[in-house]
C-alpha cells in the first residue's frame, strides 16, 4: 500500500478493496528465506545464482535498504535470464510485484524517473513469458501503474523462482516499483495467483506462509524480512500473538489489527491516556503497512497525541500538527496496545518530521501522523487506518499468513545477536528475545544531519510511498 503527497502534503486514507487496492543475503539456517533491507548509499548489486530447492525446514532472507531519500525500504532483486538487477519497495500492504518496463515512456523521457529502481527489458530475457492479463494498480491520490502481467525468473537472496508472475508497467506515475508480500487475496489480478509467500512454500524454500519484519533504527542502513522464521536476536521480551481481523466477512486481505489503547509517556510515572478500551472507547482498525512511511489515524486521536506532547498548533498548509524540533531528542513514547494484548512503545523521536529546511539550518517540524476527519464511533470501527514505518521500526513483527495472526515484541536496534528459529504450522508460541547491541536502546537519538535530508525529500513531495 502506498501514499504520496503533492505540494501541500495532504495524505489520503488508503483502503484496499479486494482485487483492486486503492491506494538477500542467504541465511545459513536451513528453512528460512532472508530478505534484507539497506539504506541511503546503494550497495553493490548482488549476483543471484541458481540453487537447488531446499527442504521446507529452512528460511529465506530479504535484505531491506533504508532509502531515506525516497521515504521507503527497498530491496535488490533480479528478473529474467540472464538476471537484470532491479530495486523495488517492499510493501506488506499490497500483494503484487510490479517493475518498470524499459518501454515505459516516462523512463525514456526522464532518466531520473526510473534511476533508483531501474527498468526491465523483456527482449533481453530468454525465460520471459507474456500473458493476456492486464495489470493496473490505482492509488488513492490518483497515481497509478499500468501494463500487463508477465512471468519470468525472479531472483533474490541466493534463490531463484521460475515463472514468477508480476506486473510489467509500461505507464506509471510512481518512480518506484513495488514488491507486495501480503495475502494473495489482495492482488489486483482478476484471478488469484501464487505471489511470493505462496511460491516460497510451494517451491519448498520455506515450510509455512509466515515471515518476520525487522526494519531496524531510522539511522540504520539495513533491516530484513525473514521468510519462514524469526530471529530471537532482533528483539527483547516475549513475542505476543494476536489474531488478525478479516478484511471482508471471512476473507483476510490486509494485516489488520484492533488498536484498543494508546497512552503517551514522557518519562514520568503518569501516562496520558489517549485511547482506552476500559473507558469504553471504540477500537480503531489499523493495517501494519511497511509501504507507508508514517501513519494515518483518526483526527481525535492525532489531536490528543499532539496535545499530550504539548502542541495544539495545527498547520492547515501541511495538514500536520507542528512540534518543536528539539523533540527529535525526546525519550518519550507513544504506547500502542493491540487487541488488548500486545503493547508496542514507539519513540516520539521516530515521529518528529521536519517539513521545512533551508541552507541556514532553520527547520520546521511536525508530528508525522496524518489526521483523518472521521471521528464518529461507527466510522472509527468501520474505517481502516495505517501504521507505517515510523511505528513499525520500534517493533519486531511476525506476519503469520497461515494462522491469520501477528506477533509483536520490542525491537532491538542494531542488534549484535542472531538466533534464527524456523516456524512451523503451530505458529509463534512463547518465543523470548535475546537481542543485544552496544548501540541499542528502545529510543536511539538521531542527529540533525539525517533530518535535513528528510526535510529536503519532503519538500520534493516524497513523503509516503
Amino acid at each position: 500500500m502506498k501514499f504520496s503527497t503533492v505540494g501541500s502534503f495532504t495524505l489520503l486514507l488508503c483502503a484496499s478493496v479486494l482485487g483492486s487496492p486503492i491506494i538477500q543475503h542467504r541465511s545459513a539456517t536451513p528453512g528460512v528465506v532472508h530478505f534484507p533491507i539497506e539504506a541511503r548509499t546503494p550497495p553493490k548489486e548482488r549476483l543471484v545464482r541458481r540453487l537447488r530447492k531446499r527442504d521446507s525446514n529452512s528460511t529465506v532472507t530479504m535484505t531491506l535498504d533504508n532509502e531515506i531519500n525516497n521515504g521507503a525500504y527497498l530491496t535488490n532483486i533480479t528478473v529474467g535470464t540472464p538476471g537484470q538487477s532491479l530495486r523495488v519497495q517492499v510493501d506488506t500492504g499490497s500483494s503484487d510485484l510490479w517493475v518498470q518496463s524499459s518501454d515505459n515512456p516516462d523512463c525514456q523521457v526522464s532518466q531520473n524517473f526510473c534511476a533508483t529502481t531501474k527498468t526491465f527489458d523483456d527482449a533481453d530475457s530468454s525465460s520471459f513469458t507474456a500473458t493476456s492479463a492486464d495489470f493496473t494498480i490505482t492509488y488513492a491520490d490518483g497515481s497509478f501503474a499500468r501494463g500487463e502481467y508477465v512471468k519470468d525468473t525472479l531472483g533474490f537472496g541466493g534463490i531463484a523462482v521460475d515463472d514468477f508472475q508480476f506486473g510489467l508497467a509500461t505507464n506509471s506515475t510512481s518512480s518506484l516499483g513495488v514488491f507486495g508480500i501480503g495475502f494473495d487475496t489482495n492482488e489486483v489480478a482478476s484471478t488469484t495467483y501464487e505471489n511470493l509467500p505462496d511460491r516460497l512454500v510451494s517451491e519448498g524454500f520455506i515450510g509455512v506462509k509466515a515471515y518476520s519484519l525487522w526494519l531496524n533504527d531510522i539511522d540504520s542502513s539495513t533491516g530484513n524480512v525473514l521468510f519462514g522464521g524469526l530471529d530471537l536476536g532482533k528483539f527483547t521480551g516475549e513475542l505476543v500473538t494476536v489474531d488478525m481481523l478479516p478484511t471482508v466477512a471471512t476473507i483476510y486481505a490486509q494485516f489488520l489489527l484492533r488498536l484498543t489503547d494508546i497512552t503517551y509517556g514522557s518519562g514520568s510515572s503518569n501516562n496520558t491516556t489517549i485511547l482506552s478500551s476500559s473507558n469504553g472507547d471504540p477500537a480503531v482498525n489499523v493495517v501494519l503497512d511497511s509501504g507507508t512511511t508514517y501513519g494515518v489515524l483518526p483526527e481525535s486521536i492525532v489531536s490528543a497525541i499532539a496535545e499530550a506532547i504539548g502542541s495544539t498548533q495545527y498547520s492547515s498548509d501541511y495538514g500536520l500538527y507542528l512540534l518543536d524540533c528539539s523533540l527529535q531528542d525526546s525519550t518519550a513514547t507513544v504506547n500502542l496496545t493491540f487487541n488488548g494484548q500486545a503493547t508496542l512503545a514507539v519513540g516520539l523521536n521516530q515521529l518528529v518530521v521536519p517539513i521545512e529546511y533551508n541552507s541556514q539550518g532553520n527547520t520546521l517540524c511536525a508530528l508525522g501522523v496524518q489526521a483523518s476527519s472521521s471521528s464518529t464511533s461507527d466510522a472509527l470501527q468501520s474505517a481502516t487506518y495505517l501504521l507505517g514505518d515510523a511505528f513499525l521500526r520500534s517493533g519486531y513483527i511476525v506476519y503469520d499468513l497461515d494462522n491469520k495472526q501477528i506477533s509483536l515484541a520490542q525491537a532491538v536496534f542494531n542488534s549484535d545477536t542472531t538466533d534464527i528459529v524456523v516456524l512451523n504450522s503451530t505458529g509463534v508460541t512463547g518465543q523470548s528475545g535475546k537481542g543485544t547491541s552496544s548501540t541499542s536502546s528502545a529510543l536511539r537519538l538521531r542527529g540533525p544531519g539525517l533530518w535535513a535530508v528528510v526535510g529536503v525529500a519532503l519538500l520534493a513531495g516524497v513523503f509516503v510511498l
